[in-house]
């Protein structure tokens, strides 16, 4: 009888999702950590999303990393969901266990991971958060910095009525709405200032702020990986501030997706970034 371990098959849902970095990511895991299977592209429509999703659960497939603008019909595909997706409302992760489809978020991890391992817990606990976007990314961000201790969460985006609904949603002290007006006397006071909107994205405007008003010492988390050296990150080196790049956190996020679909955790010391780096350099 053969001992030769059957491929697992996982892949990336999305619309479009031919741009999508996680096969050469994936990819990258298997072939040096000597795993049998693959990590592809699945180019699913909106409309076909909740057919496709419910019956993955059929087929051989271990799981699926799914962007935008699928994340919250993959949360209502699925049979069980863990707490990590309750708590955002949409899923970036569908696997498959025991007969059952469970949807899960590995956004609270990927951006918790980096903002530890780099700056560690005291940039947390110690300092006021502004958060910069009022999308998915930015309640992704709040709930980590929520689950970590974070004593003032601030949150601002170019439209004041955005950020006032989620911090009505949350409904916690910590948690204030910042008027895009003031939002340069935010930054004076602020120890942690991260972009969570897609402001510094390759074709897109910059985030429209001056980092000349932060204090020494203030963490920057710019979580745009496209380009690699946003217009926040330029500033942030030119203030001579420590800085960590969307491209940690892309990195993060999909460890514990990788580990759901092929039953390992890659190491730390096996790191795609120069990989991803020489494909971004190429776009």
């Amino acid at each position: 009888m053969s001992n030769v371990p059957i491929p697992k098959l996982a892949g990336v849902c999305g619309w479009p999702v031919h741009h999508s970095l996680s096969p050469l990511m994936h990819s990258f895991w298997l072939r040096e950590m000597k795993i049998a299977g693959a990590y592809v592209h699945f180019a699913v429509r909106p409309d076909d999303a909740m057919r496709a999703f419910t019956t993955l659960k059929n087929t051989s497939i271990s799981g699926v990393n799914v962007t935008m603008p699928l994340k919250r019909i993959a949360f209502e595909a699925a049979d069980i969901v863990t707490p990590d997706a309750e708590r955002l409302g949409v899923a970036n992760c569908l696997f498959r266990k025991e007969g059952q489809l469970f949807a899960h978020n590995t956004d609270l991890e990927g951006f918790a991971a980096p903002l530890l391992g780099k700056f560690g817990a005291h940039a947390i606990s110690n300092n006021a958060a502004l958060v910069f976007g009022t999308g998915g990314a930015a309640r992704a961000v709040i709930g980590a910095l929520l689950s970590l201790n974070c004593p003032e969460i601030r949150v601002c985006g170019r439209t004041d009525e955005k950020a006032e609904k989620i911090s009505r949603d949350i409904d916690l002290p910590s948690i204030n709405p910042v008027s895009w007006y003031h939002r340069q006397k935010s930054i004076e006071s602020a120890g942690l200032i991260i972009n969570a909107s897609s402001a510094g994205m390759k074709g897109g405007f910059d985030l429209d702020i001056d980092l000349i008003a932060a204090r020494p010492g203030t963490f920057i988390y710019d979580l745009v990986y496209t380009p690699i050296n946003t217009g926040l990150i330029k500033q942030a080196r030119k203030q001579r501030l420590p800085f960590i790049g969307g491209l940690d956190m892309l990195i993060s996020q999909a460890r514990p997706s990788f580990k759901l679909f092929f039953g390992e955790t890659p190491p730390l010391d096996l790191d795609p970034a120069p990989l991803l780096k020489k494909a971004l350099s190429k776009k």
